[in-house]
């Protein structure tokens, strides 16, 4: 059986505070780092050595990050979900377009 987690109780500390600032940007910028790939491949209309398997299970797994943060009302996750599933979508795209 999977250990059962407590619920989430509110962080007041300033260091709670703090992280839980930094992980909303990590969680919302992270996602982003993927604009150079999708700018190179619909800019240069070329997806030369981008593998669609690899952005195919992108899209699989952040839909199941997607998923838990919802079922968990967890905001970073659904935020970080929500892009990492847009973003590797259009590069899956780009790749069948331009592969």
């Amino acid at each position: 059986m999977l250990h059962q987690h407590p619920v989430h109780k509110k962080h007041t500390t300033i260091f709670h505070k703090a992280l839980n600032a930094v992980i909303m940007v990590v969680a919302t910028a992270s996602p982003l780092i993927t604009i150079p790939q999708l700018s190179d491949i619909y800019i240069k209309k070329t997806a030369s050595g981008v593998s669609s398997i690899t952005w195919l299970a992108y899209i699989f797994t952040s839909t199941i990050w997607l998923y838990y943060g919802i079922i968990h009302r967890e905001k970073v996750i659904i935020i970080n979900g929500i892009l990492g599933v847009i973003l590797a979508t259009l590069i899956y795209i780009g790749t069948l377009l331009y592969g």
